[in-house]
């Protein structure tokens, strides 16, 4: 085992974000540009974005306000933002700064139009001054700022062409061997500082949204309706909720920065919940919930590599695979249960299209979060999908890279069809 490149797997995909990362992105983005061309009055920005960037961005809320839309989220960054924050970026926005920013929007120009290129996760910012012009450029990852331009004088380019490798071409430096024997072996004292941090942040979003009426309060119904479960229908219900809430407050603006997971705030949401949820009803120790939560990641940015960081499905269902090996872990499965749980839920939710960020997307979550807790259920018992089924083979990797097939294939034609749908939606309002 390599501890190391595990840690570092662990910091470069783990990361504290505050709001939706779409948007906050954009922010980001355009907060990025205003650092560049710091003198003078903003006399326009332009946003040219990829169609997923679009598509996720254009409906959910905006950290610290009830606000959406690209536009907006471009200008509060450019206002407001610290670009050395990067996915925090917005932190301290409230509702003052947004009349600031609708003014800005009277006043000013600021379009936003789709990029032609195969890139699924692309940002481009060009930001004019009364005395300067800036461009930014994000490409791949949400913090990812590879491009910057002042005066058409470039003053960096890290950019190299991004395009759709072949799913069986694709090599993970990672195995799920090497997660579950740092899992085992790591050192709770030192080595588990991110998932403890992640528990922490994950868990405080979750409990607000539980307690307070966010979104569509789907954390908060699916709670109340537990009392009369059994069991495992219990726990099954309290997961579910929990993980829920902290959707439902995310996506309606909550200021509360959570841990992400593979440049997603739900993904890191839904990995981590539903262990925290099962540790604290069968009574575990704090050192087995903090290497489970860490386990749960660790398989959601391992099959996250096959899924893709961008994708036209849901990846809360891959965030889920991730929290029913966690669930699994805490039930006292080895490593043959963890791979029967991945299979499981390979054959459940897979296929779930991802129509933008949403408070609808609290509902995904929670059938994500219903689908992770079945198919642990049934590994602990033994019980795993037929390599016979549908997408499911015998090797957990060839599972794993059919869904990968599967996402790189229909994100294209998918998110050309919902992003249409959304157009033409708003057109009739």
């Amino acid at each position: 085992m390599n501890k190391q490149k595990i840690l570092d797997i662990m910091e470069k995909e783990m990361v504290v974000a505050l709001g939706c990362t779409d948007p906050v992105a954009i922010s980001y983005a355009a907060a990025a540009a205003r650092k560049l061309a710091p003198n003078g009055n903003i006399i326009s920005i332009t946003a040219k974005l990829s169609k997923s960037i679009i598509k996720s961005a254009a409906s959910v809320k905006i950290p610290g306000t009830s606000v959406n839309g690209v536009k907006m989220a471009a200008v509060l960054g450019a206002l407001f933002g610290d670009s050395d924050r990067k996915l925090e970026v917005l932190e301290g926005i409230n509702d003052s700064n947004v009349e600031i920013a609708r003014k800005f929007l009277n006043e000013n120009e600021c379009t936003v139009s789709e990029i032609d290129n195969d890139i699924l996760l692309y940002l481009e910012i060009i930001l004019k001054t009364e005395k300067d012009t800036a461009r930014t450029i994000l490409i791949d990852d949400y913090s990812n700022w590879v491009y910057a331009e002042l005066n058409d004088e470039v003053i960096f380019d890290r950019s190299v062409k991004s395009t759709l490798a072949e799913v069986d071409e694709i090599e993970v430096d990672l195995s799920i061997e090497e997660i579950w024997e740092f899992i085992n072996k790591g050192d709770i004292q030192t080595d588990f500082e991110i998932p403890k941090k992640c528990i922490l942040l994950n868990e405080n979003i979750c409990r607000e949204g539980l307690n307070n009426k966010y979104g569509l309060q789907v954390g908060r119904t699916m709670r109340n309706s537990s009392e009369t479960c059994d069991s495992k229908g219990d726990i099954m219900n309290y997961a579910v909720a929990l993980t829920a809430a902290g959707a439902d407050a995310r996506m309606a603006g909550s200021p509360m920065a959570v841990m992400s997971n593979s440049g997603s705030g739900n993904q890191g949401i839904t990995a981590t919940i539903p262990v925290i949820a099962v540790a604290e009803k069968m009574g575990l120790d704090e050192e087995i919930k903090i290497r489970a939560v860490a386990l749960s990641n660790l398989i959601t940015i391992y099959a996250k590599e096959y899924f893709g960081r961008i994708s036209a499905l849901c990846g809360a269902n891959i965030a889920a695979m991730g929290a029913s090996c966690g669930v699994v872990y805490l039930m006292g499965g080895g490593i043959e249960k963890i791979k029967s749980a991945i299979q499981n839920m390979a054959g459940n939710v897979t296929g779930m299209f991802c129509d933008g960020a949403k408070a609808g997307c609290a509902l995904k979550v929670s059938t994500s979060v219903q689908a992770a807790m079945q198919s642990a259920f049934l590994a602990i018992d033994g019980i795993m999908i037929e390599e016979s089924d549908g997408i499911i083979e015998k090797n957990v990797v060839d599972t794993l890279k059919n869904i990968g097939k599967m996402s790189s294939g229909c994100s294209y034609m998918i998110n050309n069809m919902i992003l249409d749908i959304m157009i033409h939606k708003q057109q009739k309002a």
